[in-house]
């Protein structure tokens, strides 16, 4: 095993602000390259970076016998195609969630994923804030006794929501909107606290208050079933100004957590609430730490997976979450757009 694993990083938005500095704090990582469409931006973004080599398409990256690891920052409608190269020429691969703009393309990085034998992370962050942690060790005690339901409340005001951007991230056959982007996380944080989901029913709205199932979804709301029985519902919205944040509640009969975030570094902010009968009110047993300005609250967590996945190349380890825990949430996605057209609930496999 080499002693460092080369990365290429395809993106220089999520890509530079968080990929690249996650990857560098690894020991084991070496930043070799990264990618943008246009050279002259991919080289002006390696040479701040002080990073050997730029590409202007990932095909050229990803060709490269002198990477080992490809770090994906792309759309979600791309990046399975992306995916399926780097493990056909032996990658190692870390991808974004939602892994795919559709359930087909989803299926088929699976099958590449699987093919290729190749260790691959995606990025889904919350359970390894520590926080979130602390939040499940409490639920795992069980001092709360039989769960009775969970709600979610997700209000934020996107940038790209705030200053009427028309891109992928507000387009849903992209890959964007506020169920791609939000709720996705919420689909795999709420199975990792409470249990696979085996049905549910969605309703996505779009800044008119007109339903849609394409572009601009900046509002979902969804009713959940765990197969443990427990009820969760969720409201997010990407659209929310002055917005109240991400808070989690979990409630059951002999007490309650709650995950609240009113700030605006989506990592950093959480505080966790707990109380039980016998306390008989809610105490602050984590608190969330002030804004930092100068750093992205995402690079921690994103580090922790890579530090998994350096773990899988290097021991053979196997770890999650991959790209099979991202089609869970693909199908779980499909599942929720078939609910809004079809207006019924959803029985998922």
């Amino acid at each position: 095993m080499k002693t460092q694993l080369r990365i290429g990083v395809i993106g220089i938005g999520f890509g530079q602000k968080v990929l690249v500095p996650a990857f560098a704090a690894e020991p084991h990582c070496k930043l070799a390259g990264i990618c943008a469409s246009d050279f002259q931006r991919a080289r002006r973004v390696a040479d701040m970076l002080a990073l050997p080599k730029a590409y202007c398409n990932w095909e050229e990256l990803i060709a490269d016998q002198d990477i080992d690891v490809v770090g994906i920052a792309t759309p979600p409608l791309i990046q399975p195609a992306i995916a399926a190269a780097a493990f056909a020429n032996g990658k190692h691969v870390f991808c974004e969630k939602p892994i795919a703009g559709n359930l087909e393309s989803a299926s088929q990085m699976l099958a590449a994923a699987r093919t290729s034998g190749k260790a691959h992370m995606v990025d889904f962050e919350f359970p390894e804030i520590p926080v979130w942690k602390h939040a499940k060790a409490i639920l795992d005690s069980g001092t709360l006794g039989q769960l009775t339901h969970v709600t979610v409340s997700w209000q934020v005001e996107t940038y790209a929501s705030r200053m009427g951007i028309r891109s992928w991230k507000t387009d849903a056959k992209m890959g964007g909107g506020a169920l791609n982007s939000f709720v996705s996380h919420s689909f795999h944080y709420l199975e990792w606290l409470c249990g696979p989901i085996r049905r549910l029913s969605a309703h996505l709205f779009s800044p008119g208050g007109t339903s849609a199932t394409g572009l601009g979804d900046t509002l979902a709301a969804l009713w959940l079933e765990h197969q443990n029985g427990v009820p969760s519902s969720l409201c997010v919205s990407s659209s929310a100004f002055l917005g109240s944040g991400h808070r989690v509640e979990i409630y059951g009969q002999q007490g309650t957590i709650i995950l609240d975030n009113p700030s605006r570094d989506y990592v950093s902010g959480f505080s966790l609430w707990h109380g039980t009968r016998e306390t008989n009110r809610l105490e602050c047993v984590y608190r969330g730490q002030m804004e930092d300005t100068e750093t992205d609250g995402r690079i921690a967590p994103v580090n922790s997976l890579v530090k998994r996945l350096v773990r899988w190349v290097r021991e053979g380890i196997r770890s999650e979450p991959n790209i099979e825990d991202g089609y869970r949430v693909q199908l779980l996605l499909d599942a929720a757009c078939r609910s809004h057209v079809s207006g019924q609930k959803i029985e998922v496999e």
